[in-house]
């Protein structure tokens, strides 16, 4: 009997500790955001009490608050902050079963880090609280209620005496149950332990939530408006624009479900009350806005599959007005496009030669717009489309597309993708405007690292360059990757030859239509950026002219714009083969010009 009974219990034993190993972690709830105008404050929503360390150099404008034993239902997710303190949150999948928070901020600082247990509704959360810096205000004189009420074993220091923030060195945080003060017997770092301590209260956020409003219940100033929303879907991404009148304050709420992502709006005004918006994309569902409370709000947008979300706020800009960009990736499908694009390695194999063309602008940027109202973005995807079966037709070329849609893609991605197409040349496709509607003609564009060879370049350099803005694009900090890698050489190398692909672009083009200019022209044109390889940007004619927008229309012109292009490739590929037959290594360099010729 006493052998089954031990056999029972070892075996109970057994049991309890497969069940503990496979339980799953608990889950990151959500993620919230307020601005003051002393710090800012993210609080963490989760499942259970998690233990926490904090990982930052000192000195460092990079925070990282690692949690163990976390999962993330919706994946990454970077949030844009871009206050006085704090340029944006990142929240990644770590090793172990773990979470990081990254904090990217404008410059070193001091913060606070505490937890809190759930209370009401309010489920368990880790506040951190960054400052801004000392230089830019006077001394912080922190409110005794806004201290962490959870008192660490190994600081004896009393209350009165403690610092408003750790120092941003290495620390860590409490075990990973929390129990307020009140669960704890008194310590020696408690100066009179007579007396209870306070109730475990969340302090108050660093903004109020809701805007004030005028008497009679009319929204007061700074109420925002939604005016419409809208999106446009790519093949591993979807974007929703919502056209605002002011700007509303947002936070993105977690849900146990991975298909729903949830905006709670704050601030905001929905003329047309709830909304239901069908996508039926590969990405989303449908989207749901609807009313909650006094000038709040929430949008929903169910997927297909879970996705990554990508949230910002754009500033209005020539005529669009206040945007919330809601960006949904998903990653098996961003994966595909990627494997595809590696594809042209078994073209390369085969001595095909790579040409990328980039249809410019898309989405939400139209580009420059005709008398008949004709954009340009669809005029250029068009001819995109047109130039890659031309291009394909040759049999010794194969073409690809930067974007195959009407849907927007930030000028360095346009870069990055034909990068890694591998491309021989690359060919961005415009069509030009102007105020005047006489000026007409086509031209050709080379990149310049020492400025614009007139005016009107740099003029016409500096609004393609927007088309970041005019479409959408986040401001958050990013690696400059194109700006800070030693270009010299290799970038010189590539303007060159983009100069002799252009100048045999515009001979063919001058067979057809008007030439602007007899040479190519130059400028800092950020789609150009590639060391790598030649690239040429095509205004193939005015838009804004009656004559040519009506040319750009017809598909006899299209095709000769597209055969004209395809004869200069043609031309140049020969060039480019015996200039890559020359060796090139430690032991050879490129020969050096003679003196006078």
């Amino acid at each position: 009997m006493r052998g089954r009974f031990l056999l029972a219990a070892i075996l109970g034993i057994w049991l309890m500790g497969a069940v503990g190993e496979g339980m799953a972690a608990p889950r990151l709830l959500g993620v919230r955001k307020s601005s003051g105008p002393e710090s800012t404050r993210v609080v963490l929503d989760l499942e259970a009490p998690a233990a926490y360390e904090i990982q930052s150099a000192a000195g460092s404008p990079i925070l990282t608050i690692y949690l163990q034993k976390m999962t993330l239902p919706q994946g990454a997710l970077e949030i844009l902050v871009e206050d006085r303190v704090v340029r944006k949150v990142r929240v990644d999948p770590a090793e172990k079963d773990g979470a990081k928070v990254v904090f990217f901020l404008y410059q070193p600082t001091r913060w606070k880090v505490f937890a809190l247990t759930p209370e009401g509704d309010k489920p368990d959360r880790l506040v951190i609280d960054i400052f801004r810096p000392a230089g830019e205000m006077g001394e912080r004189v922190e409110k005794p209620e806004s201290k962490p009420p959870v008192v660490e074993k190994e600081k004896v220091e009393k209350p009165a005496s403690k610092p408003p923030g750790p120092e941003p060195q290495k620390e860590k945080g409490p075990p990973a149950k929390v129990e307020s003060v009140a669960g704890k017997p008194p310590g020696p770092a408690i100066p009179e332990p007579k007396i209870p301590p306070p109730k475990v209260e969340e302090p108050p956020p660093a903004v109020t939530p809701e805007e004030p409003r005028e008497k009679g219940g009319s929204p007061a100033k700074g109420i925002a408006r939604l005016l419409e929303i809208r999106h446009w879907s790519a093949p591993d991404h979807t974007r929703v624009v919502a056209d605002l009148e002011g700007a509303p304050g947002y936070e993105i709420l977690f849900q146990a479900d991975p298909l729903v992502f949830t905006l709670q709006l704050r601030g905001i005004l929905l003329p047309k009350g709830s909304q239901e918006i069908l996508v039926g994309d590969p990405v989303i569902r449908k989207m749901k806005v609807e009313p909650e409370g006094r000038n709040e709000a929430k949008l929903s947008l169910f997927l297909i599959k879970p996705g990554r979300l990508d949230v910002f706020l754009l500033k209005p800009f020539e005529d669009k007005p206040d945007r919330l960009v809601i960006d949904v990736s998903r990653p098996d499908l961003e994966e595909k496009e990627k494997e595809q694009r590696q594809f042209t390695r078994e073209l390369k194999a085969k001595k095909k030669r790579i040409v990328v063309i980039d249809p410019g602008h898309g989405g939400d940027d139209p580009g420059a717009i005709g008398p008949r109202k004709t954009l340009e973005k669809d005029i250029v995807l068009a001819l995109a489309q047109n130039l890659q079966k031309t291009l394909d037709a040759t049999g010794e070329i194969r073409a690809f597309l930067t974007r195959r849609g009407d849907y927007f893609i930030p000028l360095n991605d346009r870069v990055k993708m034909a990068q890694e197409y591998g491309a021989d040349l690359f060919i961005s496709l415009h069509a030009n405007g102007s105020r005047s509607r006489q000026t007409k003609g086509s031209s050709i564009y080379c990149l310049s690292l020492k400025g614009a060879s007139d005016k009107a370049t740099q003029v016409l350099a500096q609004k393609e360059n927007a088309s970041d803005m005019v479409g959408g694009t986040s401001l958050a900090p990013v690696q400059k990757d194109l700006d800070t890698i030693l270009l010299d050489l290799e970038q010189t190398h590539a303007i060159n030859e983009s100069l002799q692909l252009g100048g045999l672009a515009l001979n063919e083009l001058g067979r057809i239509n008007h030439i602007q200019f007899f040479q190519p022209r130059q400028a800092g044109f950020a789609v150009l950026k590639s060391p790598e390889f030649p690239s040429i940007l095509v205004e193939t004619a005015y838009i804004t002219h009656p004559t040519e927008e009506m040319l750009l229309r017809k598909r006899n012109f299209q095709d000769r714009l597209c055969q004209a292009i395809t004869a200069a490739v043609k031309r140049y590929i020969p060039i480019l083969s015996a200039k890559e037959a020359i060796p090139t290594g430690d032991s050879w360099e490129r020969p050096a010009k003679k003196k006078g010729g």
